[in-house]
């Protein structure tokens, strides 16, 4: 909607990236908010973004002051893990003048700064580990059920290597992964990866057997 007058100090983007057909980061509507932001006006990106979509947004809009946040709250709770933030990532853009903004907000919040480009495959890659690390478990509840071997057990076994840990480890009644990020962001970075010859056959193996144990078409 058009919003009259419209002369903020700062704005955050959180608007939703989808997956597009092919795959990619729809960033559509990333763009049309920045279409009507004032040029001076310092923008913090809180949305999912390609880097594709990072390169255009730097075409497209030169003029504005740009950063690019990731955020790592989980849908399920995401309120709680906003309020215990312990780290943020943030862009070299303006990260000083983002850093004093929310740093008020929480006790010893510790700002990590890198290239926008460091900071999107920080946050599909993380992502993309999660849907593989639940592929994996996954396929050892197949073989164990097969076997007549008790899962839970096994499971506990695994995960109480703490490189290892007890995430993404929980078979659901849904079996693999499923949500707003594991799924896009997985099939994002595959297509980024393609476009480029590389073959991210680790990841592109996770996500066929998920659609095969979800019964995705």
């Amino acid at each position: 909607k058009e919003i009259e007058n419209f002369d903020p100090e700062a704005v955050i983007i959180c608007v939703a990236t989808p997956e597009g057909r092919d795959g990619s980061c729809d960033m559509n509507n990333v763009f049309s908010v920045l279409e009507r932001i004032p040029e001076p006006v310092p923008v913090l990106i809180k949305s999912t973004i390609s880097l594709e979509g990072w390169k255009t947004i730097k075409e497209r809009f030169p003029k504005h002051s740009i950063n690019f946040s990731p955020e790592f709250l989980r849908a399920a709770n995401y309120a709680e893990d906003f309020k215990n933030m312990t780290r943020m990532y943030l862009s070299e853009e303006r990260a000083q003048w983002w850093a004093k903004i929310f740093n008020p907000f929480w006790n010893n919040l510790q700002f990590i700064v890198g290239r926008a480009e460091e900071l999107i495959m920080i946050k599909y890659f993380r992502n993309s580990y999660h849907a593989v690390k639940v592929s994996f478990f996954n396929q050892v509840y197949d073989l164990c059920k097969e076997l007549g071997i008790d899962y839970e057990e096994v499971r506990a076994g695994i995960t109480q290597d703490s490189r290892i840990g007890s995430s993404h480890s929980y078979v659901t009644e849904e079996r693999g992964f499923s949500g707003h990020c594991l799924p896009k962001d997985s099939a994002a970075i595959v297509k980024t990866a393609d476009d480029y010859n590389i073959d991210l056959s680790v990841i592109k193996t996770a996500r066929a057997y998920n659609s095969k144990i979800r019964k995705i078409p």
